[in-house]
């Protein structure tokens, strides 16, 4: 298996990718009920710039997204999204077709960017192989419409015997080097913590860094506890995410529940380190 020093793929680095830096907030995080509510709770309460929605969620209907332009005018936000499809088990055909109906979805709500993580399959390099020939029949779509698709570090491939695809800088490398303007990186802090390489990512991937995911945990297993209450060494990620000159989105991904001091410390840390940028009351 390679390395993550392995480059036998060598993409060329992108244009630095440069959107307003915030910081949003993952709607599996928060307490809400209505599309309404998410968006006000969002920014009136939590004085966050955006939300990242999970899609499909079951409040998240047909006619709640048709709504959210208009609530991205009225907050100000900006809208991402994580969707779940396994684009390596499904194939070019049925893989390439899911995320054009995505884009549709994208097109109707106001959202500008999809995470995706990379599934999983038993044949590891297949399964990159089968994922970056999904990914080249659409980006191409995505580039005309302005819509970034955002590629996720996710669970080690030996992680409970799930074969999970994207943990390794050298799997990222496969499909980078697609060299779409529309193919970003988005950076799991509590993945990286779990396979110990999240340095690597960081470094070998920051060209194509456009989003973060704040999530804590104990370096074993994805249980997502409050900010600093697990063993992610935070101000080690911050000064790396610091020296490579990140500029896009952070995303809590922490409880933000009734016990909101675990939110605000990260919020006056976000403050401090990046004072001119991200959006924070």
């Amino acid at each position: 298996m390679p390395s993550s020093s392995d480059t036998s793929i060598a993409p060329s680095a992108p244009a630095r990718y440069n959107p307003r830096m915030h910081a949003i907030i993952s709607v599996l995080h928060f307490p809400w009920e209505t599309i309404e509510d998410c968006c006000r709770i969002a920014r009136d309460e939590l004085g966050l710039g955006g939300v990242e929605l999970s899609l499909p969620h079951p409040q998240c209907r047909p006619e709640d997204l048709a709504r959210l332009p208009a609530l991205r005018e009225q907050y100000g936000l900006t809208l991402d999204a994580h969707i779940w499809e396994n684009l390596a088990q499904l194939g070019e055909d049925a893989g390439a077709t899911a995320l054009l109906d995505w884009l549709e979805v994208c097109r109707i709500s106001g959202i500008t960017g999809l995470i995706i993580h990379g599934g999983s399959y038993d044949d590891r390099r297949e399964g990159i192989a089968r994922t970056r020939r999904t990914l080249a029949r659409v980006l191409g779509a995505f580039e005309r419409t302005g819509v970034a698709l955002k590629l996720e570090n996710h669970y080690a491939f030996d992680y409970h015997g799930c074969h999970e695809l994207f943990s390794e800088p050298w799997e990222f490398r496969e499909v980078l080097s697609l060299d779409s303007p529309a193919l970003r990186f988005c950076f799991d802090t509590g993945h990286g913590h779990m396979t110990h390489n999240w340095h690597e990512l960081l470094c070998e991937l920051a060209p194509w860094l456009a989003h973060v995911h704040l999530a804590d945990n104990g370096g074993v297993d994805d249980d997502h506890q409050p900010y600093r209450r697990g063993t992610v060494p935070w101000d080690a990620m911050f000064d790396v995410l610091a020296g490579i000159g990140f500029t896009g989105v952070f995303c809590i991904e922490f409880p933000v529940f009734k016990d909101r001091a675990p939110f605000r410390l990260c919020q006056a840390e976000l403050a401090a380190r990046w004072p001119d940028n991200v959006m924070m009351q």
